[in-house]
């Protein structure tokens, strides 16, 4: 959900195709170059569009003219604008877990650590609000066919956050799915207070302070 500037974006496509493996049929486990840069184009295009117009402004032959692919290509990749927005998002993840290996997260405890990962991705979400209302709309929509790009999305969400807590933000003796359950419940705080955001019930300032909460409850050793 971390999003830079177009004409700076560097999409990563990895996660998008894993997210992907339940609609293409294909047995191949790796993109070849040219089906990784037909893919980053289209996920460029769709978001330029949101950057432009927002939601409205995403349609899916536009998109397709714009990437110069075939409109059947994009629908065989990405087989609704739901699923094509939440594979921006995708992407838009998986940098954010690239440059956190460059840059790692700051903190003087695995909470601290968690907190500056979501501040760094709350500020980039907010830099272009565009772009984040329509992916934030996609992965609310409900829509069943993107199942898989919603799992995938959480998976990424729960790595990232794991490896901000580190080895010693686990309690010892806490068995995995407990572990993995505070994770996930940070993440649908996350969801909960951009969508009040976006929504326009409270402002962009009410984001941070709800995840800093929220962190402290969920994942310090006294909670």
């Amino acid at each position: 959900m971390i999003t830079e500037a177009p004409q700076h974006r560097s999409i990563t496509t990895r996660a998008v195709f894993n997210g992907m493996r339940e609609l293409v049929s294909t047995d191949a486990t790796i993109l070849t170059q040219s089906q990784n840069a037909r893919l980053a184009r289209m996920l460029e295009v769709t978001a330029e569009l949101a950057l432009e117009g927002g939601w409205d402004a995403v349609q899916m032959r536009e998109v397709a003219q714009r990437a110069g692919v075939a409109l059947g290509t994009l629908y065989r990749y990405f087989p609704s604008k739901e699923y094509l927005l939440v594979s921006v998002m995708i992407a838009d993840i998986e940098g954010l877990a690239d440059r956190l290996v460059v840059r790692p997260a700051e903190g003087t405890d695995p909470v601290q650590r968690v907190i500056d990962v979501l501040r760094r991705s709350n500020r980039a979400l907010q830099r272009h609000p565009q772009i984040t209302v329509a992916m934030i709309r996609a992965l609310v929509s409900g829509n069943q066919e993107i199942a898989p790009a919603v799992k995938e999305t959480r998976a990424l969400m729960r790595r990232i956050i794991s490896d901000a807590l580190g080895a010693d933000g686990i309690d010892v003796g806490e068995d995995h799915e407990s572990a993995l359950m505070r994770i996930d419940l940070l993440s649908d705080v996350w969801l909960a207070a951009l969508v009040s955001w976006i929504s326009g019930v409270e402002p962009d300032t009410s984001v941070m302070p709800k995840l800093e909460l929220a962190s402290q409850l969920l994942l310090s050793p006294a909670r």
